[in-house]
């Protein structure tokens, strides 16, 4: 059978129509298909009433081991990533991709109507650094992760304020690393595995509606003055009670109240650093081990301090609590976080360790012993405070929270001001001796008081005059250009840093009536609201003398109304260039040398003209020179700010790096030009703030001119 060409092309159209729509439903089918490998937590209101938190490190997330920019974007197909149902790496259970000490790791969160565009809040606890991107934007970074750096920090649940931008499907990332425990292993790593420290984070969202309470909270929880202030009473009665055993060492009772008054110290401290510290994951260890070796030290010596009061003999039950307390502290070293058994053994001897204190109070009481009743007061009231927070802390109790802040000041303060007042009343000397610290102390404070009203007045004085440098900045920085003059043969960039809030450099151009194109670049002596006097100065002259041909008989008049000025040491460095077509005329002032590419050789050629800064002298002569420019050559002015830059070593820059830079980068545009110049500069500081002004100008011929 014969098939006629329109045949041919209507079963051609029907083939074409047919592939199109199987490509269509392939498309539609992978996407629905990953859309069902991604699972997505539905966030509602209601999880987010009353002040509620939802934990996300306890949903399913995607996980993948690496690091890859990439991974934020939400468009990003992870179907074939791990999943986890927690954001815990543990050695027993490595996910597929594996764990180098880098990983991301993705959650979809699906957000209603009555959701969108509010207020939330993220409250993250890390054993690592980490950055969180929400819908591939960057919203916060925790330590620092780099290619060649990890910087660990842990947020300690500081609230990080950001918006669900509309209903619908969201994504959130966490670019997260350990190095500490990178390689779980060997080494610290391994014991920390082993001891149940993996590297981790929590991350939890809630409702911030008033973002200003939320931050305001945390400040308040979080803030360890309050803590430090207990700390610092506990080492002062520490060190008053040590003071009193060296030179009465007949009363021993001083000797262990002091080490107990201590070790109570250093577990507040531990304590804060724990739960409020941004510290890495090393420092919170060893802290915590502190911790648990003072808890041990605290009940020992409080033991102790009971029996030599009341002339008991250290028996053996002393001695087997006390060894109790050192297993305990050493097994709660060697097994870091999984001591979850280890701490029943721990709660078991601080009932046991206030039993036998109260046992021992009741007996010197039933003895009528002096002061009895007041230490009897001090370790009830330590006993209750202690034992309402661990009750609470174990879901056994809800107290409400003014309940709990009175067991913690009961906790802190009970036994060291029942001891105080025992120890007063039979120690008169003691008594005496105290009152005179604290008369010093007194005086100390109003020592303090005034103090803080000097700094008061200071940190007014130094806003004020801030203010005033910020006004003049502002000024400075209105004089410079507002854009750059548009020559048909040029490319022109020009870049200025100033080194203080008001700098001395100066840059400014005018193009002539026949398109004579002026370029000049300054560098007023000194720093600060003077440079600026000068500068301002040398604007305005600019404005009306740079449509002269001549640039010396214009540095005459320049420099003889800035000497009239009668300004009093201050001078105007510059460097003046007016060019045309392919010429340009160039004089100096001061100002170190202009730097000229020439691209048909490759090679710098150096403009060197010496003379004396603008405003020394009234009548001196300056020198002028002429160059011709070809295609793709390229000039460029710059202040002494970069071949005079130090490093911290202290060495200069100098002017060879600069030919070198230009060199490299001269077949670059003006702009990428100035960008070299600035990055060679700022590796060259490295920490060290500049020490003058950076300015640049480059011109550069375009390659198309006809000359």
């Amino acid at each position: 059978m014969r098939l006629s060409t329109k045949n041919i092309l209507t079963f051609t159209r029907t083939l074409f129509t047919a592939a199109r729509f199987i490509v269509l439903v392939f498309f539609i089918f992978a996407a629905n298909l990953n859309a069902q490998n991604n699972e997505v937590f539905t966030l509602t209101a209601d999880a987010l009433q009353d002040g509620k938190s939802v934990e996300l490190n306890k949903l399913t997330w995607k996980y993948h081991a690496g690091d890859d920019a990439a991974w934020a974007n939400p468009q990003f197909d992870d179907s074939s990533w791990d999943k986890l149902e927690e954001t815990v790496i543990k050695p027993e259970a490595i996910p597929k991709s594996g764990w180098n000490g880098r990983a991301w790791f993705r959650l979809y969160v699906q957000i209603d109507e009555s959701l969108a565009d509010k207020n939330f809040a993220f409250i993250m606890v890390q054993r690592g650094a980490s950055e969180i991107y929400l819908d591939g934007k960057k919203l916060v970074t925790f330590g620092a992760v780099t290619d060649t750096e990890i910087s660990e920090y842990n947020p300690s649940r500081l609230p990080i304020p950001f918006r669900f931008e509309g209903a619908g499907e969201h994504l959130i990332a966490v670019r997260f690393a350990s190095e500490t425990l990178a390689d779980m292993s060997v080494g610290i790593a391994s014991w920390l595995a082993n001891g149940g420290i993996y590297p981790s984070f929590s991350l939890a969202i809630r409702n911030a509606d008033d973002l200003n309470g939320i931050i305001s909270q945390y400040a308040f929880t979080s803030s360890m003055r309050v803590g430090f202030l207990f700390i610092g009473f506990l080492l002062a009665l520490a060190l008053l009670h040590f003071l009193l055993y060296i030179f009465y060492r007949v009363e021993r009772g001083n000797l262990f109240y002091s080490i107990y008054a201590f070790s109570f110290a250093i577990l507040l401290v531990c304590g804060n650093l724990m739960v409020h510290g941004h510290q890495p994951i090393l420092p919170s260890i060893i802290a915590g081990m502190i911790n648990s070796t003072m808890l041990a030290v605290e009940f020992v010596a409080l033991l102790a301090f009971v029996h030599v009061v009341f002339a008991r003999p250290l028996g053996k039950l002393f001695w087997i609590l006390t060894a109790a307390w050192a297993v305990s502290s050493v097994l709660n070293c060697i097994f870091l976080n999984k001591t979850s058994n280890f701490r029943i053994l721990t709660n078991v001897l601080i009932g046991l360790s206030f039993t036998f204190c109260i046992l021992i109070l009741v007996k010197a009481l039933r003895e009528k012993r002096p002061g009895a009743w007041i230490l009897m007061v001090g370790v009830q009231l330590l006993s209750f405070g202690m034992f309402s927070i661990l009750l609470n802390q174990f879901g056994v109790l809800d107290l409400p929270e003014n309940f709990l802040i009175f067991g913690q000041f009961a906790l802190i303060l009970a036994v060291p001001i029942a001891v105080s007042v025992f120890l007063a009343r039979n120690f008169a000397r003691t008594n005496r001796d105290l009152k005179t610290q604290l008369a010093q102390v007194e005086e100390l404070s109003l020592q303090k008081i005034e103090q803080e009203r000097q700094s008061a007045e200071l940190r007014a004085e130094n806003e004020r005059r801030a203010k005033e440098l910020e006004g003049a900045r502002a000024l400075q920085l209105s004089m410079l250009p507002n854009k750059l003059p548009q020559i048909p043969y040029l490319e022109i960039a020009a870049y200025m840093k100033p080194a203080t809030e008001v700098g001395g450099d100066y840059y400014d151009f005018h193009v002539g009536d026949d398109g004579t194109l002026t370029v000049a670049v300054g560098d007023a002596t000194g720093h600060g609201l003077k440079a600026g006097t000068v500068v301002t100065a040398t604007k305005g002259l600019f404005n009306n003398l740079a449509p002269a041909p001549d640039i010396p008989d214009t540095f005459k008049q320049i420099s003889r109304s800035l000497k009239l000025m009668n300004l009093r040491g201050l001078f105007m460095a510059m460097t003046m260039l007016k060019i045309k077509d392919n010429r340009f005329s160039i004089s100096a002032a001061g100002m170190p040398s202009t730097l000229i590419y020439r691209h048909a050789t490759g090679e710098i050629e150096e403009i060197n003209l010496r003379a004396v800064p603008l405003g020394s002298f009234a009548a001196i002569e300056y020198k002028k020179q002429e160059y011709t420019l070809s295609n793709n050559d390229c000039v460029v002015l710059m202040s002494d700010g970069f071949t005079e830059m130090f490093n911290e070593s202290g060495e200069m820059l100098g002017d060879g790096e600069a030919n070198k830079t230009l060199k490299e980068s001269a077949q670059l545009s003006p702009q990428e030009i100035i960008n070299r110049f600035v990055k060679v500069g700022e590796d060259w500081a490295g920490k060290r703030p500049p020490d003058d002004d950076v300015t640049f100008v480059v011109l550069k011929v375009k390659s198309n001119n006809a000359f």
